[in-house]
């Protein structure tokens, strides 16, 4: 990646020109780089896992679906594996609620602390 002085006679640019280059800033220099799409599939796999995770996520935060008991418990859970105690309730909550068969959320159940 090239370092950039003065990009487009300025002090500073950010954006894209002709759907071709894009310049922008990171940790205070300047560069450019060919501009890209993000690739985003919507398929029925990644539909229903990102609609698992959602409702994971609003499970373990929101509500008095998981207590404050089984939050500390998970982040002990979690201790030692590099993961945080919501990261490892997620992977057990998407375990329990994701079909593969059809590719859907379908509520099960919420994982409690064993």
């Amino acid at each position: 990646m090239a370092r950039l002085t003065g990009p487009l006679m300025s002090l500073d640019a950010r954006g894209s020109i002709f759907k071709t280059i894009t310049y922008s800033i990171w940790k205070g220099l300047n560069y450019a780089r060919l501009r890209v799409v993000p690739y985003n599939p919507k398929s029925d796999y990644q539909v229903g896992i990102r609609e698992t995770l959602t409702w994971g996520v609003l499970y373990y935060t929101k509500g008095d679906y998981v207590a404050a008991a089984q939050k500390t418990w998970w982040n002990t859970y979690a201790e030692g594996t590099n993961m945080s105690g919501i990261n490892r309730f997620m992977k057990f909550f998407v375990a329990a609620n994701y079909d593969e068969g059809t590719g859907t959320f379908i509520y099960d159940s919420i994982p409690s602390p064993q």
